[in-house]
């Protein structure tokens, strides 16, 4: 027994360097950046995080500070279009962070705001202003939008990141948090060893793509993506595709379009500010796509109900429709990029920068799931 218990003893100890090694190691390889300032969640790659949704979830704490922060959301287009360092350049009086997520839909885009929203304290929150990117494309039912065998249909990118290391728990509610938000750093500290590892096996698996393939990633690179012309074939399957990826035969989905309403009106109820974005697609698609009509009139829509509200701006770029500017049906090359994020940066200007910041305390308002849940703010 007494040998059985020293070898247990020693397996832990083991155990217990080899973590430490690791997160030690994980340190050296990807130091912590700073707590606070701006951050490109698109350069996921490049960080321990790897992906987009890891990097939003487990790194969003850097957002809790108090300072004016511009933070962007919405999908791929988002992430590719608006550069965060030329708006960032571009603007002087805000922090600014792009944290859109690669096929995300309305749902997802509100689990984000609602992810920055733990983190913070409410004044923080008074000092955000949201950029909200849309299209389309991204007003497709949870349900029909995630929908893959390897996942519990209806769960998000942010969903499978929530549960990956134990943070929350699914039950038939929803998720639940594990750890409270306010320990969520010390909760990364704890898994690096993990992430450390995972990037590894990552990185292993990109060097034998590129002695297989010549290529590292499937992903185009900027340089491969500006010379890029799409053919009347591809053209014709890229309509095809999405028709398939809508789950609908003409029009986007009415409890995304709420979904999206409903987020505004609780951000503005808060204290925030919000700009939300018409994202640009090039001529031919926009005009022959079946859903871009019913997207139209929703779009109008909102913006009659938001327009007269002072914390409530619109971006509108369709004269930016040349197709010869796209690498694909709805992604900005490089040189249009700098476009978008130059006039982005200019509305910014006039919305946020010229503007003091609201140091009144209006009402908090949270959206879980699809309800909505008032409290009065602290002194109220």
């Amino acid at each position: 027994m007494k040998y059985i218990l020293r070898q247990s003893a020693l397996t832990l100890l083991s155990f217990a360097f080899l973590y430490a090694l690791l997160a030690g190691a994980s340190f050296v390889v990807f130091p912590d950046p700073s707590s606070a300032g701006p951050r490109d969640f698109q350069a996921a790659e490049q960080t321990l995080y790897m992906t987009v949704p890891k990097y939003v979830f487990l790194g969003r704490s850097v957002l809790a500070n108090p300072d004016r922060k511009i933070i962007l959301v919405g999908a791929s287009n988002t992430g590719v279009g608006f550069r965060q360092k030329l708006v960032q350049s571009n603007l002087g009086c805000a922090q600014v962070s792009n944290l859109a997520m690669g096929g995300a839909n309305i749902s997802e885009v509100r689990q984000v705001v609602n992810l920055v929203h733990e983190v913070q304290s409410d004044q923080e929150r008074r000092l955000n202003t949201f950029v909200i990117g849309v299209w389309f494309g991204m007003f497709i039912d949870s349900d029909v939008k995630y929908a893959e065998g390897d996942r519990h249909r209806g769960e998000t990118d942010v969903d499978i990141e929530r549960y990956r290391y134990g943070f929350y728990r699914r039950t038939p509610d929803g998720p639940v948090a594990v750890l409270p938000a306010k320990w969520l750093d010390a909760g990364v500290m704890t898994i690096r060893p993990f992430l450390l590892l995972e990037k590894v096996a990552r990185e292993a698996r990109a060097g034998v793509n590129l002695v297989l393939t010549g290529r590292t990633s499937a992903q185009r690179t900027d340089d491969e993506r500006e010379s890029v012309v799409m053919s009347d074939a591809e053209k014709l399957e890229a309509l095809e595709s999405w028709k398939e990826t809508m789950g609908r035969t003409s029009d986007i989905s009415p409890t995304q379009v709420e979904v999206l309403k409903q987020t505004i009106q609780a951000l503005l109820d808060s204290g925030e500010k919000v700009v939300l974005v018409d994202l640009p697609i090039p001529a031919w698609h926009r005009k022959a796509s079946p859903y871009q009509p019913s997207y139209r009139r929703a779009l109008t829509d909102l913006l009659q109900e938001f327009g007269d509200q002072p914390n409530f701006s619109s971006l509108n770029m369709d004269d930016l429709d040349n197709e010869l500017d796209y690498s694909d049906e709805v992604h900005a090359k490089r040189h249009l990029a700098d476009v978008w994020s130059t006039r982005l940066a200019r509305k910014l200007d006039s919305f946020v920068c010229l503007e003091k910041p609201d140091k009144s305390s209006p009402k908090v308002t949270t959206l879980r799931s699809s309800a909505q849940v008032t409290t009065a703010a602290p002194g109220n």
